[in-house]
């Protein structure tokens, strides 16, 4: 059964998504990164399964509605202000957002938040614009962030845990170990492999870290008890990325993709755990490592992460002259559901067409909207009950190649009911 949302949920989920917590001294420490607002060039359409890619959600760097990434801008396109002195997000371009002027409101239609009108002001032609998206800030500069095949994974570092006087313990059969009370875990992280030691499985992977208690959770087993009397060491191994003058710090979120035949790297969000230099870093999750340095292989493409992305209604927008402007005016919103009692249903048929999608979870069909669009063959009668979209029936839901016939008996709640055609 999913859980419940309720609205001062809804409210703090959302403050945490956009940054609008912000309101500390120490932002790195206290809340997410801010976000940018860009704008995209490419004949896109967003859809669930969306990732950044050298064919989608480019910038508008240059003429033609091509990828420009690699090149400075020369359409005017804008780089970060930094908002706060405690940050520096100039090298990237958009338009950076401060989480603290963003207004949240909870009302009937579900929980929204709000970003004051943003105007992007263009100097020459960047051609047709097609949408906008937001992504968490980073600093990546355009000689790294969309360059295809730019950064490299490879072999990173072993880290050992424990000794005979500071040892590592663990007992055969449970999936976590114990790190001595003197050692240091701050170094360690998610996706990590962990090795070295008889009781541990062969690639077994780190995926969870009490700092506190010094406990690391493991996937697989152990075999073997680990202890003084055998071996009290542990191995920790994690591959690293290079990216020459990334600009990346702890705690920046991007999307790593993975070179066309690099079949260890999984393209995916990753968090930046640790920066050892200005042309390397660390991953959390950990990346694991290859060894091979040709293109397509080892290597990968840093992208910032994808967020929200809307495509202009009535666009695209040809961008041609020197002066001519996108406003954008942001709303966020949280997915939201209405959950409607049915008071009569007999013989309705309900057709799955590209506007929604139909899902049976826990004896409830629920309809998820796409575009607020929602067609049926009659006329129905609904009663709105609570919020989150979906049908709750009480017997008999028949699917067939597609379509739903549904039959329910009356049920009551104690809210406005209308008609729907």
């Amino acid at each position: 059964m999913a859980l419940l949302v309720p609205n001062i949920g809804e409210i703090e989920s959302l403050r945490y998504l956009i940054a609008q917590n912000n309101h500390t001294a120490a932002l790195a420490d206290q809340s997410p990164r801010n976000l940018v607002l860009k704008l995209y060039t490419s004949n896109t359409t967003p859809a669930e399964s969306d990732v950044p890619s050298i064919t989608a959600y480019y910038e508008p760097y240059g003429v033609g509605n091509t990828n420009a990434y690699g090149y400075a801008p020369t359409t005017g396109y804008p780089y970060c202000v930094n908002n706060r002195t405690d940050q520096d997000y100039t090298s990237q371009t958009g338009i950076l957002l401060n989480g603290s002027r963003w207004g949240i409101n909870n009302v009937a239609s579900g929980t929204t938040a709000t970003y004051p009108e943003q105007t992007f002001t263009f100097t020459g032609d960047a051609g047709d614009v097609y949408g906008y998206y937001v992504t968490r800030a980073n600093n990546m500069p355009y000689t790294v962030q969309g360059v295809e095949h730019f950064a490299s994974v490879g072999i990173g570092t072993t880290v050992t845990k424990g000794d005979n006087s500071d040892p590592t313990i663990g007992v055969i059969g449970n999936y976590y170990i114990t790190i001595d009370p003197d050692i240091s875990v701050d170094d360690l992280t998610l996706g990590m492999v962990v090795g070295g030691n008889a009781g541990i499985d062969t690639g077994t992977k780190v995926i969870g870290i009490d700092r506190a208690l010094k406990v690391v959770y493991l996937d697989k087993a152990l075999l073997d008890n680990i202890q003084v009397a055998t071996d009290p060491s542990v191995e920790f191994s994690f591959s690293k990325i290079t990216a020459t003058g990334h600009q990346l710090v702890a705690g920046d979120v991007i999307y790593v993709a993975a070179g066309t035949a690099n079949t260890t790297t999984e393209s995916g969000t990753y968090t930046v755990f640790s920066v050892p230099n200005a042309d390397e870093f660390y991953t959390t999750p950990s990346i694991n490592p290859t060894q091979n340095g040709v293109a397509g292989v080892s290597t990968c493409t840093l992208y910032s992460s994808l967020m929200y992305a809307e495509r202009f209604t009535n666009g695209p927008y040809s961008i041609q002259n020197n002066g001519d402007q996108i406003k954008i005016t942001l709303n966020v919103a949280l997915d939201w559901y209405i959950n409607i009692y049915i008071i009569e249903l007999l013989g309705i048929v309900v057709k799955t067409i590209p506007y929604f999608f139909l899902q049976v979870v826990d004896g409830c069909l629920r309809i998820q909207l796409i575009n607020n669009k929602f067609i049926f063959r009659r006329d129905m009668w609904f009663t709105f009950h609570n919020f989150g979209w979906g049908f709750w029936l009480r017997r008999n839901i028949k699917f067939n190649n597609g379509y739903g016939r549904l039959f329910s008996n009356y049920q009551y709640g104690n809210t406005d009911s209308f008609w729907w055609t």
